[in-house]
């Protein structure tokens, strides 16, 4: 049989492969989010400049003109809105709340915007579930194929696996597991619903005060960082979970008894994890969070 050395060293290889996977998750998340930004941006900027060029005033004074419906040209967005919602899968709920602004005979300037700056939101959050929820099946597939090819490598012997299907993972990351008993999917509707709300909040405040709109645009940027941040936790967090349940999984499916933490020892390494690298645990005592990663869920 292959000494710890050996074991140890193939594992970190997994990880690494999971870390590359994780990265690259991360990476498109973070471009859905700059260029969700950009476009909100854009809208609140043409939005103001459109007002203050109409109307020839100033920006303080905008406000006073932004109960002024102007149902015409907005109401052939909003179809283009609901269309393209169709086509792409978006919130059901939020396609029925475009439908039912269309059926209004006034809405104002303020009201269009906000609709417009949700629908982004609404498109960056399924884009978000779409990204991460290809990213989980394809570090759980991964991780149990490549843990049960090392196990049975390394003992030169041959076991029958199932077949991990589309069917069997979409029950796998639909499951709750963390403390909160929330899945991925419910964090990033959260995480959504927060910049809608806050979004919505500060537009609004920042229009009764007559304020600059970079300085919406600013408050705006801030908002996204930290959402951003939050999605990025979220990324690392999930795979880290769904690649120890893969091993979990496969672990039981080939009778292991025993398993062992490896933890790749660098400056970026948490104390938690420092703290378990090289312990030994049961196999029937696994659980997320207590003796297999992650052990700092966010």
């Amino acid at each position: 049989m292959k000494n710890s050395k050996y074991w140890e060293e193939r594992f970190l290889q997994l990880e690494k492969a999971q870390n590359k996977i994780s990265t690259e998750t991360l990476k498109q998340v973070i471009k859905c989010y700059d260029k969700t930004l950009l476009d909100i941006e854009y809208k609140i900027t043409y939005w103001y400049e459109r007002i203050v060029h109409n109307n020839d005033i100033s920006f303080a004074n905008a406000r006073q003109f932004l109960s002024k419906s102007d149902l015409q040209e907005f109401k052939w967005e909003l179809e283009d809105y609901i269309r393209y919602g169709k086509e792409n899968s978006l919130n059901q709920k939020w396609i029925k709340e475009l439908e039912n602004a269309s059926a209004k005979w006034h809405i104002t300037k303020l009201e269009s915007l906000k609709i417009q700056l949700q629908n982004s939101l609404e498109t960056l959050q399924a884009n978000q579930l779409k990204i991460v929820t290809e990213a989980v099946k394809e570090v759980y597939r991964s991780n149990y194929y490549h843990a049960a090819y090392e196990i049975q490598k390394g003992f030169e012997i041959g076991w029958d696996i199932a077949c991990v299907d589309n069917t069997m993972l979409n029950k796998i990351i639909s499951k709750p597991w963390a403390p909160d008993g929330r899945n991925f999917s419910s964090r990033i509707w959260e995480n959504k619903n927060k910049l809608v709300n806050e979004l919505h909040k500060t537009l609004t405040q920042s229009i009764m005060l007559g304020e600059d709109p970079q300085k919406v645009i600013n408050h705006i940027a801030k908002t996204f960082g930290v959402s951003k941040r939050n999605a990025g936790a979220l990324v690392m967090t999930e795979e880290s979970f769904f690649a120890s349940e893969a091993r979990n999984n496969c672990f039981n499916d080939l009778e292991v008894e025993q398993y062992q933490i490896v933890a790749t020892l660098d400056i970026k390494t948490s104390e938690i994890c420092r703290e378990t690298d090289g312990k030994v645990f049961y196999q029937k005592d696994y659980k997320s969070g207590e003796t297999a990663p992650p052990f700092h869920v966010k």
